[in-house]
């Protein structure tokens, strides 16, 4: 009878009848062995009618059923995932249930999810019992490659990577990270593989992108710069054609934000006796990462890495689906918000990161965006802003191939006309928060490390170790695209490197022009 209850249910929901799809589900929650179906369920039908907190309720509320269906859990990992409970998320990935689960995909598909949260060492034991049970797919074998990768099993990760492209010669994502694991040279390189792979897949093939940035990695580490930059122009043009870009709809984000002092109303935010976040911000690839591990050498610092999180608290604030990078609406409804409240929600749900120690760092890129509401919420919080030369950084952005995030890094006007907003933004809340915003040089801090991270350390007044600057023996996952660089020690290699290619550049130095 509830089976025949809960399918009736499910053809409500498919035909777009929510409300009577939700009282279906409703009376299934008097069931133990349906409250986490159903729950899910709920959740669903709240996301489409656009409640985001109806639908943390309803996952939260989930996950205290005594539900022992892997396949359920999955499920119930990827919704909590999509709503930033991530804590919760992981919980779920550590329950008995799943430590007996024996379905090697649905052990990977809770891998796979654990990566995408920038998770690696967690998601690695998950992805080998998957492959233990006999998963040896493609897609297997690439997922414990990104995470060995991560981890910095280098060795390990390349194997794995060959080991997918034997099953799948044409998988792009995994010619792109196998690219970048070591710096090709005229005795070891996949030039040749990469070019035979883009003729077998045609200008037209979605995946082609990733292969053409692959190539631009390998000749340009050869010091092919002609046929590298012919790759990188190619991708960049295919790639930007995937993605909607609209400057309006930036532009009217940026003027909003100016409207914000960062400072006003900080005396109602979350104050703590706990752990303590910092923030790192600054442009992608402007050195954050790398500030990242040298701090996380204080035994007074956790790196967290790039945490949604803030963003996640504002939309939920806001009862607002979305993703939890901000636009115009956002800003304008989170003016009105109670911003204590979303500061007591932030930390709930990031100081268990700290693992005991004093700070723990954010550094996703686009809180910079966000900082006046975040200074505001967390009247402690502290923030490190990473600046590189503007060429720098905004070629560095230009030749890397990001998820959905900076559709704006895929043109050079493009590229510049963001990073003139950001500079313009970033004058703004240095004056809005002198005492609280520090400012570093990406080529000061690779010319002297040491002293770099002692002035971010007496900002902080957190303490100082001699392991600070070995961040290459360093253990720890990195899931970030500075993955493979920072198991180097810190070198001054890429500054001045846009000039390499200075003659296809002119359209971004122009763009760029008297900034500096």
């Amino acid at each position: 009878m509830a089976a025949q209850h809960w399918h009736q249910a499910q053809r409500l929901l498919q035909a777009g009848r929510l409300a009577q799809a939700r009282a279906g589900f409703e009376q299934l929650l008097a069931l133990p062995q349906w409250v986490a179906p159903a729950r899910l369920r709920l959740a669903q039908i709240a996301l489409r009618e656009g409640s985001l907190q109806a639908a943390t309720g309803h996952a939260l509320a989930a996950t205290q059923a005594a539900e022992s269906e892997p396949a359920v859990l999955e499920a119930l990992c990827g919704l909590l995932c999509q709503l930033g409970e991530i804590q919760a998320t992981l919980a779920i990935t550590r329950s008995p249930a799943l430590a007996d689960a024996d379905d090697p995909q649905i052990l990977a598909g809770i891998g796979k999810l654990l990566i995408d949260q920038s998770l690696p060492e967690e998601a690695l034991p998950l992805l080998l019992r998957a492959r233990r049970l006999g998963l040896d797919d493609a897609g297997a074998h690439y997922l414990v490659g990104l995470a060995r990768l991560y981890c910095g099993e280098l060795d390990a990760a390349e194997r794995d990577f060959e080991a997918c492209l034997a099953r799948a010669p044409l998988h792009a994502a995994c010619h792109r990270a196998l690219s970048g694991l070591r710096r090709a040279s005229a005795g070891h390189n996949h030039v040749q593989r990469l070019r035979q792979t883009l003729a077998a897949m045609g200008e037209s093939h979605p995946d082609s992108p990733p292969l053409l940035y692959a190539l631009f990695k390998q000749l340009d580490d050869l010091d092919d710069r002609t046929a590298a930059w012919q790759a990188l122009d190619a991708g960049m043009r295919r790639r930007r054609a995937q993605l909607r870009h609209d400057r309006a709809a930036e532009a009217a984000l940026f003027e909003r934000l100016h409207a914000f002092d960062g400072a006003r109303g900080t005396a109602q935010g979350c104050l703590t006796d706990g752990p303590l976040p910092v923030f790192i911000i600054g442009q992608p690839r402007s050195g954050t990462t790398l500030l990242e591990r040298l701090l996380s050498g204080s035994p007074d610092i956790r790196d967290a890495g790039e945490l949604r999180d803030f963003g996640f608290q504002l939309r939920y604030a806001c009862d607002s689906v979305g993703p939890p990078q901000p636009d115009a609406d956002l800003i304008e409804r989170a003016g009105a918000l109670d911003l204590r409240a979303v500061g007591e929600r932030y930390l709930a749900r990031t100081q268990w990161r700290a693992q005991g120690r004093r700070f723990y760092t954010d550094k996703l890129p686009t809180n910079f965006l966000l900082l006046g509401l975040i200074a505001r919420a967390l009247p402690q919080a502290r923030f490190l802003h990473m600046t590189r030369a503007p060429m720098d950084v905004c070629f560095s952005n230009l030749k890397e191939l990001f998820a959905d995030a900076y559709p704006h890094s895929y043109d050079q006007e493009d590229m510049a006309c963001h990073y003139r907003r950001y500079h313009a933004l970033m004058a703004h809340w240095r004056q809005c928060l002198p005492d609280r915003l520090l400012e570093l040089r990406y080529a000061d801090l690779v010319r002297d490390p040491a002293a770099g991270a002692r002035r971010v350390l007496d900002f902080l007044g957190a303490r100082w170790d001699d392991d600070v600057v070995r961040i290459d023996a360093r253990p720890g996952g990195i899931a970030t695209a500075s993955s493979v660089q920072l198991r180097e020690p810190v070198h001054a290699r890429n500054v001045d490197g846009w000039r390499r290619y200075a003659d296809q550049l002119g359209p971004l130095r122009d763009a760029l022009d008297g900034l500096v």
